[in-house]
Parts: structure tokens; C-alpha cells; sequence
């Protein structure tokens, strides 16, 4: 630490570099977790801490500035306003949330990008982008063969892209997941045009209910039908300007 935090400062990364000492701790955790907390505190003069950990506490307590809670367990850290919230999901996220396993329709990978702009959600920590080992990378697999990280984790989770001969070859699940940081920008877009208010109205119109990040429209053609929606109101809010 004593060779990076210089080298840090130097080429002036302190806004870019977040430092990450765990991975998902849980309440057995919480005093080992601060032990090592203010001894990295002491250290990194003020640079900010990231974990992926979705009990509350640990922030609650201040022991990391930026949570990354799993977006089945978001809920608390919404209701607490925490700001600049990211959010994540990998293995375990299979029930109602979003996620891009191959068992699981497009529609649920897309719907994210809908669910991050209704929650201000200022960053998405992803896994897995091209991870072709086994688990604990005790060996390579072939990702063509083998999709789950040899009996790991649901097939898709470790990886987004193929290895081709000419760099990574795009999935349908990347693909999918473009379309919804697509989908993010447009709504941010039309924002800009008419208002957070109004882009919210339409973006839940015509739903029975609120969208949650567990409960949603699960139907591709709403999601399709939604989007034109959302090119409609901004052309027309361009002409109008």
C-alpha cells in the first residue's frame, strides 16, 4: 500500500479507484469486518471503500462508505437513502429479480435498465464477463462446453462473451444487457426533455402496480412496446423545443 497510494495520487486517480475488502459479510462478520476496516481507513487517507454486502449494518456502522447490496436484498438500503447506491447480481439472484442465467427469458435480463433509472441507481457491479475456469479457477473450461464453471454456478453466470479468434464473441445475454443500458439512457434522455416526474409517469403507466426490483412487467412486448413509447415522447419533446 505504501507504493500504490502514491502512485495514486500522483496520476490523480483518487476519484476513480475504490478499495474492496470483502465479499458479502454477514453479522458473524461484523467485528472482524471493523477490525480491518480502521486498519485500511488509517491507511488510505480518506480514499473510499466498496464491498458487495447486502446486511445493512456494516454501513449502518460505518464501516464502508459505498454498499453494494445484491438486488434481492436492495430493498433496506433504498428505504435508507443511501446515496449513490449501486447495486449487483451474479450467482445466487434467481428468484423474481433480474438477472441473465440461459434458464431465464430476455425480458428479465432487460428490465434492469428500467429498474436502475427508477432508483437512481448510480452503478452496476457486474460478474462475470469472461471467467473460463472452474470454480476457485482450479482449472480452465471451455466455455462452449461448459457454462456453469464446471457444476458451479447456473449456466451464463461467469460469462457474457465467447472466446473467438478475433477477440470475444457477443452472447444474446450481452446483447440483451446493452439493450437495457440502452433502455436507461433513453429514460435519462426524455428526462432531461420533460422532467424526472413525467419520465417516471410514463415509464409505469398503464402497470397495476409499481415497479420493484422483484416486481415487474415479465412481458417482452411490454418492454418492447414501452420503449417506442419512450422514443415517441422524446422526438416529440425534441420538436417541441
Amino acid at each position: 500500500m505504501s507504493e500504490l497510494l502514491p502512485l495514486v495520487r500522483e496520476r490523480g486517480l483518487q476519484e476513480r479507484c475504490l478499495f474492496h475488502l470483502s465479499d458479502e459479510p454477514s453479522g458473524v462478520h461484523l467485528e472482524m469486518y471493523r477490525s480491518v476496516s480502521e486498519w485500511t481507513k488509517e491507511r488510505l487517507g480518506g480514499l473510499p471503500t466498496m464491498d458487495a454486502l447486502s446486511d445493512r449494518s456494516f454501513y449502518d456502522n460505518g464501516l464502508v462508505q459505498h454498499p453494494v447490496p445484491a438486488n434481492n436484498h436492495i430493498e433496506p438500503f433504498l428505504e435508507a437513502g443511501v446515496p449513490d447506491l449501486w447495486t449487483y447480481y451474479c450467482c445466487s439472484q434467481y428468484k423474481d429479480v433480474s438477472n441473465r442465467f440461459f434458464s431465464m427469458p430476455s425480458a428479465r435480463n432487460r428490465i434492469l435498465g428500467f429498474q436502475l433509472y427508477k432508483f437512481r441507481i448510480a452503478g452496476f457491479l457486474h460478474w462475470g464477463y469472461n471467467f473460463y475456469y472452474s470454480q476457485y479457477s482450479r482449472f480452465p473450461i471451455d466455455p462452449f462446453r461448459v457454462t456453469d464453471a464446471y457444476y458451479a454456478f447456473p449456466s451464463g453466470d461467469a460469462f457474457l462473451v465467447y472466446p473467438g479468434p478475433e477477440g470475444p464473441i457477443e452472447s444474446i445475454r450481452l446483447e440483451v444487457l446493452y439493450e437495457a443500458l440502452q433502455d436507461l439512457r433513453a429514460l435519462e434522455a426524455l428526462e432531461a426533455a420533460v422532467g424526472r416526474g413525467e419520465t417516471l409517469r410514463l415509464l409505469e403507466e398503464g402497470l397495476d402496480e409499481p415497479i420493484t426490483f422483484s416486481r415487474y412487467p415479465r412481458d417482452a412486448a411490454w418492454l418492447l412496446a414501452k420503449r417506442e413509447q419512450i422514443n415517441r415522447a422524446a422526438a416529440e419533446a425534441a420538436q417541441r423545443a
